[in-house]
């Protein structure tokens, strides 16, 4: 049977990821809206319906999920450095976004949400590994809204409303619409082009995420039993892809012979957690198909042939791409005098 799905941030990272999966399954009449923020490159994919819209404003959507059998919730401002360069607007879209999205739907009678959060809400777990009854203990802006939402979604659940909460492992890979500001991808990128990868400090460990797997376990999500109200929260990672940041480092300077590591002793990023997945692959069969040497390769063939040249611009990095959307005071970056919150004139294309 089709159903009918929307996915808010669908031209983003995953999205891009998400939407081509879907559509190309033939088991989902796919919706995508997108402010274009930070995915102004996005390729669209034939028979998919697009909407230019600001999550800010989604009390109104009433046109847009009309008929929508699920929603996935992707928009976001996503990351720590850029949710610390426009902090106001990371509340506005990730925390108050996603209570107003929550609530259009609610009214929607929509059935099934699904919620891309983060594994950073652990911030630093300690020895253990966290599993989703773990304190939270968010390092960063981007973190905080993502945990604020999540209660939101979580003390408004009924027998209507069940959302799924994902909480993703750091993510790394091709996708339609690539990034090169998370770990791998840019270390990658680094060690190709400029022959050297900077690490800061280096000890701190984190699990890793295939961005095709991160679609995959969203479309086992969205076909889920759901016959709960029960707290559908799940780690999404795999059992054994956890890694030190030097450990990355030295995959990718063995796959791209002739790496300089550059060790700095200065830690940037102070997050540090190992992460438990087995209650996804338990309750949903999710097993990832991707290991980050798998990732690293991926990227090198096509940086060695030629794309992605220009993979330290804008285009490519959620922070840049903000930056330059503040600069320019972009409607979509509620970055204006009169400081309102601008409603985007929906434009859709089949």
């Amino acid at each position: 049977m089709r159903t009918r799905t929307l996915i808010t941030g669908g031209g983003g990272y995953v999205g891009s990821a998400l939407v081509k999966r879907l559509a190309e399954g033939g088991d989902h009449d796919v919706v995508v809206v997108d402010s274009g923020l930070t995915s102004g490159r996005t390729e669209r994919e034939p028979g998919v319906s697009y909407v230019r819209a600001d999550i800010r404003d989604c009390a109104g959507w009433t046109h847009e999920l009309t008929g929508v059998d699920s929603v996935v919730h992707l928009a976001a401002v996503v990351g720590d450095p850029a949710c610390g360069l426009a902090p106001q607007l990371a509340w506005e879209v990730n925390y108050l976004g996603t209570v107003r999205l929550a609530e259009a739907c609610r009214r929607a009678g929509v059935g099934r949400f699904v919620f891309a959060s983060t594994c950073s809400n652990y911030g630093i777990s300690g020895s253990d590994p966290a599993e989703v009854t773990s304190p939270l203990y968010p390092q960063s802006v981007y973190a905080a809204s993502k945990v604020q939402a999540e209660h939101h979604l979580l003390v408004n659940r009924d027998e209507h409303f069940t959302p799924f909460i994902l909480r993703f492992a750091t993510l790394y890979g091709l996708a339609p619409r690539m990034r090169f500001d998370l770990a791998v991808n840019v270390m990658t990128g680094d060690a190709v082009h400029k022959g050297k990868v900077t690490v800061h400090g280096g000890r701190q460990w984190r699990p890793f995420l295939h961005v095709q797997d991160a679609a995959r376990a969203i479309h086992l999500a969205l076909g889920a039993d759901r016959t709960t109200i029960t707290p559908q929260v799940y780690n999404c990672g795999p059992l054994a892809d956890g890694h030190r940041i030097i450990d990355v480092a030295r995959l990718i300077a063995a796959e791209v012979p002739g790496t300089e590591l550059v060790m700095q002793d200065t830690v940037t990023d102070h997050r540090d957690y190992r992460v438990d997945f087995s209650r996804i692959r338990r309750d949903l069969g999710f097993r990832a198909g991707m290991r980050v040497v798998d990732g690293i390769r991926e990227i090198k063939g096509r940086l060695d042939a030629g794309d992605f040249k220009d993979y330290a611009d804008a285009p490519y990095s959620d922070l840049l791409a903000l930056t330059d959307s503040l600069h320019r005071k972009d409607p979509a970056s509620g970055c204006r005098t009169d400081r309102t919150w601008p409603h985007l004139t929906r434009a859709t294309t089949a």
